[in-house]
């Protein structure tokens, strides 16, 4: 028989508002956490990628007014600078480990 006192409607609500709980924490507020990251992610490198663009162009100008030449002398001095570092990580970078299972 039915215990007395208890309601067994209340307890059934409560089970299954406990296992709906545990569902959405599982897949809803992860999916919210990495969609987050993601867009924070892009918003990040847009506003990088401009500031970057943005101070290269100031580095242009500086250049252009700090050097006695026509504006072809701050392209090469910046592009002898970016030469440089490309060849210093080119010679940092490892190869990728071969293995013998082909």
């Amino acid at each position: 028989m039915a215990q007395e006192g208890k309601d067994w409607t209340t307890d059934l609500l409560d089970r299954l508002d406990h296992y709906i709980d545990v569902v959405r924490s599982n897949t809803t507020d992860r999916l919210v956490k990495v969609v987050r990251v993601v867009v924070y992610g892009v918003i990040a490198l847009v506003l990088g990628s401009t500031a970057g663009i943005i101070a290269l162009i100031l580095l242009i100008r500086v250049l252009d007014v700090a050097l006695p030449r026509d504006v072809w002398l701050p392209y090469m001095v910046l592009g002898a600078i970016f030469l440089g570092l490309g060849l210093f990580f080119w010679k940092k970078k490892t190869a990728p480990a071969v293995t013998g299972d082909t």
